[in-house]
């Protein structure tokens, strides 16, 4: 990808529109942007399932077409919170083409990777389909793209897409698209596991908002030079790249770690929305055993609340629907009190520490499906004093 194009791609939200756009919704920057790299990431995806489908591909180009240049540049409130407006109107009806009306598996998945309420949500999501349609329509008009190479296009950035997603994106893509899914068969990588190696190749360009938004994203983390032991990448997190957490913390670059260390040490109060997955840990099937590959990201954990002793954490657990309720719900509690009992073990002050079982109820993925079902059943961490 050319520079020139990049410089485009990366102008479409500026720093200042993105502080605009979460200033009028009332949430963290960092949430917005988050989401907002989500939405287009996953409007993206369901446009490739739809590459095959040449009246959508006109739909799309037509659409893309008659968007102003300039839609992108300057939002008002009332274009964000007005249903009736332009700009959301024509994003909320592209979305309803392309994923049939059922958009609430994707909106899930969005609001709590970026921890967005629904409403919120709902409004990310159009807005996010409205900027990809704009980074469209501008190729529609610069370049003469028609319907046939926008298929083409969407076929061969898919793949770098799906290397950028959350596992759970997925594997939710993988089930819910059919030409996507082939398009997108490849070994998923966290998504906050980016490689700065990886930031100029060509999956950038699949939509403006998902570069832009990546790259605010990741500079408005600070970072240090400061070397981290050797360690080899752990799972599918990547590589352990420099941090400006702790010397001795393996953190992996905009990894789940990365990200509640920077919310811990930002000036964000803390809330009952951002929730922070735990992506390692595993558990004994049925058990509340820990898993011996759980240990790296606990220890990284303890060492990142003992530096930071003011940070009070809640630990929550939940399950699939997968049998009785109470037992599920036992077993949420048994496993949220167990990682806190590890956490305590490791240093961390049992006051700065809460445990809760959720069982099978809050959740993000369809529990009648395996990948769905697997989202479920998840450790997660709420900063609750900072």
């Amino acid at each position: 990808m050319t520079e020139p194009l990049l410089a485009k791609l990366t102008s479409i939200i500026t720093p200042s529109t993105m502080t605009d756009i979460a200033s009028h919704l009332g949430v963290p920057e960092e949430s917005a942007a988050r989401g907002l790299t989500l939405s287009a990431a996953t409007t993206f995806a369901a446009m490739a399932d739809k590459a095959g489908d040449s009246e959508m591909m006109r739909q799309v180009v037509d659409t893309a077409s008659r968007i102003p240049a300039d839609s992108m540049t300057s939002l008002t409130k009332q274009q964000l919170l007005d249903p009736a407006s332009s700009l959301m109107s024509t994003g909320r009806t592209m979305l309803g083409s392309l994923f049939g009306g059922g958009t609430n598996w994707a909106a899930s998945l969005i609001g709590r990777e970026a921890g967005l309420g629904p409403g919120v949500t709902a409004t990310i999501m159009s807005l996010g389909t409205s900027a990809l349609l704009n980074f469209i329509g501008r190729r529609v008009r610069d370049e003469g793209m028609t319907a046939n190479s926008l298929a083409s296009f969407l076929r061969m950035e898919a793949p770098g897409l799906r290397k950028m997603m959350p596992p759970a994106f997925g594997e939710a893509f993988a089930t819910r698209f059919t030409e996507g899914s082939r398009a997108l068969d490849v070994n998923p990588v966290i998504a906050q596991a980016v490689r700065k190696d990886r930031s100029m190749l060509p999956w950038v360009t699949m939509a403006a908002l998902f570069a832009a938004a990546l790259l605010w994203y990741g500079l408005r983390t600070p970072k240090i030079s400061v070397p981290l032991p050797n360690m080899p990448a752990v799972g599918t997190t990547g590589t352990i790249a420099t941090r400006d957490i702790l010397p001795t913390v393996p953190i992996p670059s905009l990894g789940v770690m990365d990200r509640f260390k920077a919310f811990i040490v930002s000036g964000r109060a803390a809330d009952t929305t951002t929730w922070f997955d735990f992506d390692r840990l595993q558990f004994d099937t049925g058990s509340a055993t820990l898993k011996s590959e759980s240990y790296d990201q606990l220890r990284s954990i303890a060492a990142i609340l003992k530096a930071h002793p003011n940070a009070h954490v809640k630990i929550a657990g939940y399950t699939d629907n997968v049998g009785s309720a109470a037992a599920n719900l036992s077993l949420s509690e048994r496993r949220a009190n167990n990682v806190r009992k590890e956490l305590i073990g490791m240093g961390v002050d049992p006051n700065c520490l809460t445990a809760e079982g959720y069982g099978e109820t809050n959740p993000i993925g369809d529990n009648a499906i395996d990948s769905g079902r697997a989202m479920n059943r998840r450790t997660s961490m709420l900063v609750t004093q900072k």
